[in-house]
């Protein structure tokens, strides 16, 4: 298998070869909360606020849709949490979830998360040129996801959305992302190691202001931990990480 992921992909896929054993993590029990009196969720093809989730890892697909989005579904238990706060609020804001394969095997992970990566700026610049300029996107992953997002907006990236899109992107948090660099000014929840497959210094600075990584110890994708209390499915989805999540995608808004 490792093999054919070098073959697929290159010099760069030997770090993203382990990926093909990358295991589902648990989903958030969560579920949506009611829509409380004050909100204004909006079918509106263009409100003021467009939440864009990436889910993780075997996390569950959505339905319907086009070729980039779904019309329902598809936000795992983390990102259903975040993306309901945002709508939730006094902001005009509908959200939707990116499609992508989502997996670790058929296809493999290289594969999967570079379908999210492509389908994320797409998806970007579809909304980004139908909308005007009073739209603007807050961008949350999960994992696998947050790894697709971040594909998007590296300098580094080949598939890196325009800067005229860019520019509209209000907020942007990352959940376990096994890309993840210690040291980064945007990195939150204290972990001191790397990820997995840790990307370059600075290339995403264009977001150091607008940018939130939670990332824990024994957290085994963003850390590389090979820890039996592993936190990656279990952490991100609770009261204090997601309130700090949402605290800080309003206070860009």
């Amino acid at each position: 298998m490792e093999r054919m992921v070098t073959r697929l992909f290159g010099r760069r896929s030997r770090r993203t070869a382990a990926a093909v054993g990358l295991a589902a993590a648990t989903l958030a029990a969560g579920a949506l909360t009611a829509t409380p009196a004050h909100a204004v969720s909006s079918t509106l093809t263009c409100p003021g606020v467009i939440v864009i989730g990436v889910r993780g890892t075997n996390e569950a697909a959505g339905s319907g849709g086009g070729s980039y989005n779904y019309a329902s579904g598809g936000f795992g238990g983390r990102l259903n949490l975040t993306s309901s706060a945002v709508v939730e609020t006094s902001y005009t804001a509908r959200r939707i979830a990116v499609k992508y394969p989502a997996t670790a095997i058929a296809p493999i992970y290289p594969i999967s998360q570079h379908t999210g990566t492509v389908n994320v700026k797409n998806l970007v610049t579809s909304l980004g040129t139908q909308c005007g300029s009073g739209t603007r996107f807050v961008l949350v992953g999960y994992s696998q996801g947050a790894h697709a997002i971040g594909d998007a907006l590296a300098s580094d990236s080949g598939d890196r959305i325009a800067a005229a899109y860019r520019s509209r992107i209000a907020a942007v948090v990352f959940f376990g992302d096994p890309t993840y660099r210690k040291g980064e000014p945007f990195n939150a929840g204290g972990a001191t190691g790397t990820g997995t497959w840790p990307r370059a210094a600075g290339v995403l600075s264009e977001f150091n202001a607008r940018l939130r990584s939670y990332c824990y110890a024994s957290d085994k994708w963003c850390q590389n931990a090979s820890d039996p209390n592993d936190v990656h499915g279990t952490r991100y989805q609770t009261s204090t990480v997601q309130t700090a999540a949402k605290n800080f995608i309003l206070s860009k808004l």
